[in-house]
């Protein structure tokens, strides 16, 4: 393919067929990109929870947390956008996501670096390891490391493809003038920009780059320029994201694009100093002459001015986070958040689902806001089936349903995240966390269907229940309470002695129900009809309270297994 092009009278140019050739090498390479940054995303997993943790210390953890993030992910735009996501969600401050969007800049260069190397004769043999590994393994973490060596493999061969569509232009004298032109920095920086947004992805832009530059056809200070200008157009991203969403996601897009573009503008006015940095630091071949020494050179060179680029200026941006948080602050100013109703998800964001293991982290935030309203409706329950008004009985009615539908929330989510591409692990934990809402529902029902019930009898029948309450109802009571209460805490922070405490807690609870229900009958003595019915509904109270134990229970055992396997497949 090579030679053929190769012996194209540089006059009579067959632009057909090499635009052919470069849009498919193009789609190689995105798709390389593709398998990589999924099987990178897969290996990760909950090592980015770990990484996103360290958000709340100093700036420079942030930037290095952002680094490794974008590392692990394969691209600075996820990173970005995940960012839009938890400010939105108010998981993160504006000011703890700067640091880390500073961060991603530093840890996109890497792309930009494997692609550099030349190793066209190794390409075919990457491939068919990839594929080897990525068919025939039969563990999870061998299978998703295939498909990050053969997106490596694909990488390669689009850059080889994209090298090989502009070989011929060599000796085309309109399009050398043309990347002669780049050297207008206005220029490169509008041709870069433009087609960033269009690819939406700085590293499509990097690797047209260093595919001209590999051919010889690109200047090092033509390709400063295109640099420059992918780090603008890759804000189109982020601010797309961000429509849409609260004004303080729309500031994490506002403060990449002043992020960027402060740099830009301070790089214009040193691209040859920088240049000529690039050229000390980088390999040179000067026993070779003209387009082949530019050819052998310029790879590197580009990759190494990205890297210099966006280390340089994070480091010198990174001491003005706050100044640059409170511009974005201006540009959009924030407003006061309307009160959501409590079926609405506050934690549950698209922007997550492309990262399986921080959307299930996002699950089980809001899973402990479910609990929560599901331990306030077993709480206000239990003091409105003794001495609760049906206006009362109603509002609590209406908390169950809003509860009702925040689960159907979670549950359609974690229904939306089974779809993304995931690993064996966070397969489990999806069911495992949909039980932990089916769990949670369900306990929802049985205030609904069963203590509603002796509520609404009691007031039809005027009962009184009040006075069957002693130390041992109460005792009992509680624990059912606090076993609850501990049982949803463990899904947000699975402690494993926590857990235990809830699953052996069931003996105890049971004795502390025995004891309620012979305290019941000794007070009732069953002498007439109107005792045997405030019997009945007395048992009906302390039954339910043992099934929303055991059902405290399943959820605490649900999150023991979840820990057991993360642990497993941590190893």
């Amino acid at each position: 393919m090579t030679s053929y092009l190769a012996e194209l009278d540089p006059v009579r140019l067959n632009l057909i067929e090499i635009v052919g050739l470069l849009i498919g090498g193009l789609a190689l390479f995105l798709l390389g990109l593709e398998f990589m940054t999924g099987g990178l995303k897969a290996i990760a997993g909950a090592r980015l929870q770990s990484l996103l943790g360290v958000l709340t210390a100093n700036r420079f953890r942030g930037m290095a947390a952002g680094a490794a993030v974008t590392a692990l992910l394969n691209s600075s735009t996820v990173t970005t956008v995940l960012m839009v996501g938890f400010v939105s969600a108010g998981l993160m401050a504006l000011s703890q996501a700067v640091p880390m969007i500073m961060g991603a800049n530093i840890g996109s260069t890497i792309t930009a670096q494997i692609v550099a190397f030349d190793v066209s004769r190794l390409t075919p043999f990457v491939l068919a390891i990839g594929f080897a590994l990525h068919a025939f393994g039969r563990r999870e973490l061998v299978v998703q490391i295939g498909r990050v060596v053969m997106g490596l493999g694909l990488l390669f061969l689009g850059i080889q493809l994209m090298g090989e569509a502009t070989h011929p232009l060599r000796t085309y004298q309109p399009f050398i003038d043309a990347m002669q032109d780049m050297r207008n920095p206005l220029m490169g920086i509008i041709v870069g920009a433009v087609f960033t947004a269009v690819v939406q992805s700085s590293a499509a832009t990097l690797g047209i780059v260093i595919a001209l530059s590999g051919q010889g056809l690109m200047p090092l200070e033509a390709a400063i320029t295109l640099i420059f200008g992918a780090k603008v157009g890759t804000c189109g991203t982020a601010l797309l994201a961000s429509i849409g969403k609260t004004p303080e996601a729309v500031q994490v897009g506002v403060v990449h694009l002043i992020f960027n573009l402060f740099g830009v503008v301070a790089g214009i006015f040193v691209i040859p100093q920088m240049a000529e940095l690039v050229r000390f630091i980088s390999p040179s071949y000067p026993q070779l002459q003209g387009v082949a020494r530019l050819a052998a050179e310029a790879p590197r060179q580009v990759a190494n001015a990205h890297t210099v680029f966006s280390v340089a200026s994070t480091l010198v941006l990174i001491w003005f986070t706050g100044p640059i948080a409170r511009l974005a602050q201006i540009i959009v100013p924030g407003r006061a958040r309307a009160a959501k109703p409590a079926g609405d998800p506050l934690y549950l964001d698209d922007s997550s689902l492309s990262v399986p293991s921080l959307g299930l982290q996002r699950v089980r935030i809001e899973l402990t806001r479910l609990g929560a309203q599901v331990l306030d409706i077993v709480q206000s329950g239990s003091q409105m089936v003794s001495n609760g008004t049906m206006e009362e009985i109603n509002l609590l009615l209406d908390q169950d349903k809003e509860a009702g539908r925040l689960a159907g929330e979670i549950l359609h989510y974690i229904g939306r995240l089974s779809q993304q591409q995931h690993s064996e692990d966070e397969a489990q934990q999806m069911v495992g966390l949909t039980q932990v809402a089916s769990n949670l529902e369900s306990i929802s029902g049985i205030v609904r269907t069963t203590l509603m019930t002796v509520g609404q009898q009691r007031l039809t029948q005027q009962i009184d229940l009040v006075r069957l309450r002693d130390a041992a109802t109460l005792q009992f009571t509680d624990a059912v309470m606090r076993n609850l209460a501990q049982a949803i805490r463990t899904v947000e922070q699975p402690d494993p002695a926590e857990v235990a405490k809830v699953i052996d807690e069931k003996p105890a609870i049971d004795k502390l129900a025995m004891t309620a229900r012979q305290v019941v009958l000794a007070k009732l003595q069953l002498a007439d009809k109107a005792d045997v019915v405030t019997f009945r509904l007395a048992m009906d109270v302390i039954e339910q309270g043992r099934q929303i134990t055991q059902i405290a229970r399943a959820i605490a055992k649900n999150i023991e297994a979840l820990h057991r396997d993360e642990g497993s497949g941590s190893r």
